[in-house]
């Protein structure tokens, strides 16, 4: 396992803190944005797999999830890019390529298209796309409902997993899951399920690479690349033989998906 430096607190509100790790050395920054219901430490598996040679991680646990700070507002996409941007800033880093998984996914094309100029590339994980979702209204209650309840949210991940994880890094996400307020959880889940903004994707220029899973219920490769990479205009699909959580269930896989894309979008910049 990666041995990831003491945590970091970026100032993003008034009364608002997010905690952020990094480690590597860099010159090029990699900014890891979790999904529903994580924290940063969700990549910690994909971490110990990555070649950290001439890049820094930074990971951090997006505000009312983790140790960051659980304020009452804040969960529109403007202020998730704003949060995102202060850790990047804290962390020094002028630019950056963004990971970001499952409703981060679609958070980080957000993020792009507001801040284009510090977001170097994007790798999306079983991403969500830029437009709303049709997702039912009784999923998001039962998911919602399982607030602090430690067991009941480590089954929401349960299902979307066809390859073997360890049990104690599951058990590890529902200690996180655990913390975060209902109010949170139910935000989250609204601001990446009904807010549109596709027509801004064909402005994005940066390189892009799209993973999916090749047995994920939610959004199949067939799917994936009708509704995430066609509409971006520099995008590119890679499968891997998992479900939806890919970080977890393919860690050493998608490590080496990330170091091959970094090191030739590096390739361009650092000649």
């Amino acid at each position: 396992m990666v041995t990831l430096s003491d945590v970091k607190w970026a100032p993003v509100d008034k009364d608002t803190k997010l905690a952020y790790r990094t480690s590597g050395r860099g010159p090029l920054n990699v900014l890891f944005m979790h999904g529903w219901g994580g924290s940063g430490a969700y990549f910690d598996e994909v971490l110990s797999f990555l070649n950290l040679d001439g890049i820094r991680a930074i990971t951090y646990d997006l505000r009312g999830h983790g140790a960051s700070d659980k304020p009452q507002d804040g969960y529109t996409l403007d202020h998730i890019a704003q949060d995102a941007i202060a850790v990047a800033d804290h962390a020094s880093a002028a630019d950056f390529v963004v990971v970001g998984f499952s409703m981060s996914a679609k958070f980080a094309q957000y993020l792009a298209t507001v801040y284009p100029e510090r977001v170097l590339g994007l790798i999306l994980v079983a991403a969500f796309p830029a437009t709303e979702i049709p997702f039912p209204v009784e999923t998001r209650y039962d998911w919602v409902g399982r607030a602090g309840d430690r067991e009941r949210l480590i089954e929401v991940t349960s299902m979307f997993l066809s390859q073997p994880v360890q049990s104690e890094i599951l058990d590890r996400w529902g200690d996180d899951a655990v913390k975060i307020p209902a109010f949170v959880l139910d935000e989250t889940l609204k601001t990446a399920c009904e807010t549109s903004f596709g027509d801004r994707l064909s402005a994005l220029q940066m390189r892009t690479l799209v993973v999916a899973g090749e047995h994920d219920p939610l959004y199949p490769p067939d799917l994936v690349a009708s509704t995430i990479v066609r509409p971006l205009p520099h995008a590119r699909l890679a499968t891997l033989d998992c479900n939806h959580e890919i970080p977890i269930e393919k860690p050493r896989e998608l490590a080496a998906i990330i170091r091959a894309f970094v090191s030739e979008l590096a390739g361009s910049l650092y000649p």
